[in-house]
């Protein structure tokens, strides 16, 4: 049987709520949206949600937050006001004031199968390079669905291999290049450095084994570097607390260097600059967000892995699109924590993406 309410909580419980969907047909329509704004505000490559239910003869949305603290608001456009935690910084809704419209971000329900179903991809065509929608098939839309053509991928750029690029010609021609980050305020803004020979100066407490991302042509324990010390690695995760402290099912990290990341003044980063709050969900792990727009910045653990930032890849402004491959090389091989995905339909659709493309 069906259930006629839904649950939804972030990471620190703070915010809390249930939604009413006894009126209507199940599952709901989820969308990806591709959007600047969404993608900055979020930290997001891109981000799900689904309209909420309303109540019947076309009364309000059937949200009610039940805890005792609320959202904290923020505009993020004329048309869109997003709200998020203000203690763990996860996505809880947008509301669309013109239309009286809520849509709820999908990592934060206590159930997802047979609630929700992924049906397109929205404003792709800001993504310059297709950007999730390369991954997760299905019609993706250079803008609003419906009023807009279909988005036109371009093909997988040439990758980068050891022969063609060597790691000294790769880190001297590249030692000025700066990769641009910020959060849809600009209260969080930041740079990333190349690769270069002190990028392996990494330590695990304990010694970390060998980790399943690590292939034989990486160096043993330099996992984070790939096309010959070139690009970072960058890949999906789906545990709970990813999701529970974002709000969204697909969280997607880039691994650099704490050396590698500076501050626009060119220092290194401080992790209480700005608008920057932290959030502590387990002894010695951090999570780092934005405490005006509620973007997801960094997740970092400096007992257990000193020197080596998770940057949440939807900050990254890269000319040649948002998955930043002339920087990034994705892990298409495995999904991390796929066993604990609550929307596990979702992550066999992206599994199955990130399969077919790295084959192309």
């Amino acid at each position: 049987m069906a259930p006629s309410t839904l649950n939804l909580a972030c990471a620190c419980r703070q915010i809390t709520g249930t939604i009413d969907i006894s009126n209507c047909s199940l599952p709901l329509d989820l969308e990806f949206c591709h959007c600047y704004n969404c993608r900055h505000s979020s930290g997001q490559l891109a981000i799900s949600c689904f309209y909420c239910p309303r109540a019947p003869d076309n009364g309000p949305p059937t949200l009610k937050i039940t805890s005792k603290e609320q959202p904290v608001a923020y505009k993020s456009s004329e048309e869109l006001i997003r709200h998020f935690c203000g203690a763990c910084g996860a996505s809880v809704y947008i509301s669309i004031p013109e239309t009286g419209d809520y849509e709820i971000c999908s990592g934060l329900l206590d159930q997802a199968e047979g609630i929700l179903t992924f049906k397109q991809h929205i404003f792709v065509a800001n993504t310059k390079d297709g950007g999730l929608s390369s991954w997760i098939e299905g019609p993706a839309w250079t803008g609003w669905h419906e009023q807009s053509e279909f988005f036109q991928p371009p093909t997988k750029p040439a990758e980068t291999t050891e022969k063609s690029i060597s790691a000294q010609e790769g880190r001297e021609s590249n030692e000025k290049a700066k990769l641009k980050c910020s959060c849809h305020c600009r209260g969080v803004e930041f740079y990333i450095t190349r690769p270069d020979q002190d990028s392996t100066h990494v330590f695990f407490h304990p010694p970390e084994p060998k980790p399943q991302h690590e292939t034989q042509e990486q160096n043993e324990g330099e996992w984070w570097l790939r096309a010959n010390g070139t690009k970072y690695l960058a890949g999906f995760c789906v545990c709970n607390d990813c999701r529970l402290a974002t709000g969204y099912d697909l969280q997607a990290w880039m691994f650099a260097p704490k050396k590698n990341i500076r501050q626009l003044d060119g220092k290194e980063i401080d992790f209480t600059m700005g608008t920057l709050k932290t959030y502590s969900h387990s002894p010695g792990a951090y999570r780092d967000f934005c405490g005006k727009c509620g973007a997801t910045v960094f997740w970092r653990h400096e007992e257990k892995k000193e020197g080596l930032i998770d940057i949440s890849v939807g900050l990254l402004d890269a000319d040649e699109g948002v998955r930043a491959e002339e920087w990034l090389e994705w892990w298409t091989k495995k999904v991390e924590f796929e066993e604990l995905a609550l929307n596990k339909s979702l992550v066999a659709k992206l599994k199955d993406g990130l399969k077919k493309w790295e084959n192309k």
